[in-house]
């Protein structure tokens, strides 16, 4: 259309510049111009008609294509609710599960630690290597270990099911009695003991080491009894070899048997130190007591005799020589220092025998008091090492709480060591003190007896120590 109307518009417009020239000439361009327009019209139409054909044939395939598209997206969105559907019930089911399977996962992985520490104190671990990665693999984090894990634990379980019922021998290295890699016979009885014996032909029991990879060697001698039993089991000459069902406790017992005075007296703490200085000052003191009391001759029973025969003839400087000659006797002491006061009345003659008995006492009961006293600090001391091992225990386990035992062993060892010690010292030196109380009362008894036989025979025989009699005697 915008054509025919620009046509139009050239015709009107060359008409109207030809009009004045010649008028059949603009006739005949009309005519053409509109022939031509009319050609270009019809043109024009064929062509829209064309294009309408093609676009409504398009229009077609496009609304075939919608709906086609609109099916699919029907069935799309229908198979996609379902899926929710399918999803929610899932879920649904799954929260209802999730308890079962967190103690499933949870009893799965307690098992696998478990087995984890079983292994590592095991006789068996250097058998079998490839446990640690079955139970790394079962142990990882946020990953259910699924049956095969599941399985591969149960086989570690009957592994060790199966090594405890049997008896192996045959070369192995393990951690030798010099901290080193040693190479020898290695016998297992189940998972209860194992045993070596080195190419030197020495013997020993083995624990498994700290790496939980080898086997080590405990520390101590297992004495001629054994050591001659196990040589006879490893040379075929013997059935019975000895177990330690108690799973290392009898070993441990074997090693600390082992362990020297200077270990035990390490462990006991500084006042082990203060103990056994009491424990020396006291066995001084009681060698001294000893030998001095034992130059003390008690039995004068025969001195006597002879002092009262010459008391009953009145032979005074005889009985004063005799006296000084058995000065090793305290009664001959006693007797010669009151004979020495005869001239006084009966009352000085009495005193002057007490002050003799109380000048002996003194030597008698030297150090007495202080082995009693040292009896009495010794449990003291201990007791205050008790103490002193407590509050390191106590302060041990605040710091790192009562997870690992030995890290409270040092302390318990000092509260213990030092109680043994102590009353270990204690009781010998109250035994003793007894010993030598009983002693001095003893030549104590016998001087008083003595003396009382000595008054009793000056009064039978009417001396009473005056001067007259003293000159009559003469």
């Amino acid at each position: 259309m915008k054509r025919l109307a620009l046509t139009l518009c050239v015709v009107l417009f060359t008409a109207s510049q030809a009009m004045a020239a010649d008028w059949p000439q603009v006739s005949r361009a009309v005519a053409e111009a509109e022939a031509q327009t009319r050609s270009q019209a019809r043109q024009t139409r064929e062509i829209i008609k064309k294009e309408t054909a093609t676009l409504t044939a398009e229009r077609n395939a496009l609304k075939k294509r919608i709906a086609k598209g609109q099916a699919r997206f029907d069935a799309l969105k229908a198979r996609h609710d379902e899926l929710l559907k399918r999803e929610k019930a899932l879920e649904e089911e799954l929260a209802a599960q999730a308890h079962e399977l967190k103690t499933i996962d949870g009893t799965i992985r307690t098992s696998a630690k478990q087995a984890r520490n079983l292994f590592h104190e095991s006789l068996t671990s250097p058998e079998f290597p490839r446990r640690d990665l079955v139970l790394k693999e079962v142990l990882r984090p946020d990953v259910f270990p699924g049956l095969q894990g599941i399985q591969n634990l149960l086989g570690l379980y009957l592994d060790e099911m199966r090594a405890s019922g049997s008896v192996v021998v045959g070369q192995s290295p393990f951690i030798g009695p010099e901290g080193t890699t040693a190479q020898g016979d290695v016998l297992r009885i189940g998972t209860f003991t194992a045993a070596y014996r080195l190419p030197d032909g020495a013997y020993g029991f083995l624990r498994p080491g700290s790496d939980g990879e080898r086997l080590a060697s405990v520390s101590g001698e297992p004495g001629w009894a054994l050591s001659g039993v196990m040589e006879d089991y490893f040379e075929g000459r013997g059935a019975s070899f000895p177990v330690d069902i108690s799973n290392g406790a009898a070993l441990a017992r074997l090693a600390q048997e082992q362990k020297s005075v200077w270990e035990w007296l390490q462990a006991g703490g500084f006042l082990v130190w203060p103990i056994i200085l009491v424990g020396a000052i006291a066995a001084v003191l009681v060698v001294e007591r000893f030998f001095f009391l034992g130059r003390i001759r008690s039995n004068s029973d025969r001195n006597m005799t002879l002092i009262l025969k010459m008391v009953a003839k009145g032979e005074w400087d005889q009985c004063r020589e005799f006296c000084r000659s058995k000065s090793s006797f305290p009664t001959c002491r006693i007797i010669g220092h009151t004979l020495e006061h005869l001239g006084g009345t009966r009352e000085i003659i009495e005193n002057a025998f007490q002050e003799g008995l109380l000048k002996e006492m003194p030597m008698l009961e030297r150090f007495l008091p202080t082995l009693n006293v040292l009896a009495a600090v010794a449990p003291l001391l201990g007791l205050l090492g008790t103490v002193t091992g407590m509050i390191n225990t106590f302060q041990v386990i605040t710091l790192y709480g009562t997870g690992d035992p030995r890290m409270m062993s040092g302390g318990i060892s000092e509260a213990l060591v030092t109680t043994q010690l102590g009353l270990a010292v204690a009781v010998p030196i109250m035994v003793l003190h007894h010993v030598l109380d009983r002693r001095v009362d003893k030549i104590l008894g016998d001087m008083e007896e003595k003396g009382t036989g000595f008054a009793v025979a000056l009064m039978k025989n009417g001396h009473n120590g005056s001067a007259e009699d003293l000159n009559a005697a003469a």
